[in-house]
């Protein structure tokens, strides 16, 4: 069985995911794979110190969902918005748990999606993003990688190319990685 089936076998189907919180906003991310140099990657963003929400933060390419849209959708718009993936071009491989963040009262669905043909670059949304940031998945899964601080609020996070992945974005990473490994573990 291949990594990517066995993802789609691993997690809830796009459309089939769960429910937002009740009386939270309502938002979607991407964890998007693509493979370079015989290797899987994953696209961040980092977030313009500026901004509202998770200002000057890395995180996986998303946003709110907008009315009438379902979550899927508002993720695919928000990849294509963020780092320029046009809509259709990314495989919706499943959804991992929703998950609620009481800073910003966002309810947060993570999909995992493969594109297939990796754009040339990535371009990335100056009005919202300073850049983006490809991190290897096996770099991601490697629980050696993640370093704990040691301020007295104890959280985890992957230091990677003068950039810090921490906060939500790591507890989205860290519900994700179990099912990716296995994925892994199964296609190798």
């Amino acid at each position: 069985m291949s990594f990517l089936s066995e993802i789609e076998r691993l997690f809830s189907p796009v459309d089939a995911w769960g429910e937002f919180r009740r009386g939270a906003r309502h938002a979607a991310v991407t964890f998007v794979l693509y493979r370079s140099g015989g290797a899987w990657e994953v696209p961040f963003v980092r977030r313009r110190a500026d901004l509202r929400d998770h200002p000057g933060q890395v995180a996986l390419p998303g946003g709110g969902v907008q009315q009438g849209e379902s979550a899927w959708q508002a993720a695919q718009r928000e990849v294509m918005e963020e780092i320029g993936v046009p809509v259709g071009r990314l495989v919706g491989l499943g959804a991992g748990e929703p998950l609620y963040t009481s800073v910003s009262n966002f309810s947060i669905v993570p999909f995992v999606a493969h594109l297939a043909e990796p754009l040339p670059a990535f371009v990335h949304d100056a009005s919202e993003l300073e850049g983006v940031i490809h991190i290897p998945l096996d770099r991601l899964l490697d629980d050696s990688a993640w370093l704990t601080s040691d301020t007295a609020w104890k959280f985890r996070y992957l230091a990677h190319e003068e950039s810090v992945v921490w906060g939500l974005t790591e507890r989205i990473v860290a519900g994700l990685a179990p099912r990716l490994r296995q994925a892994l573990s199964v296609s190798c």
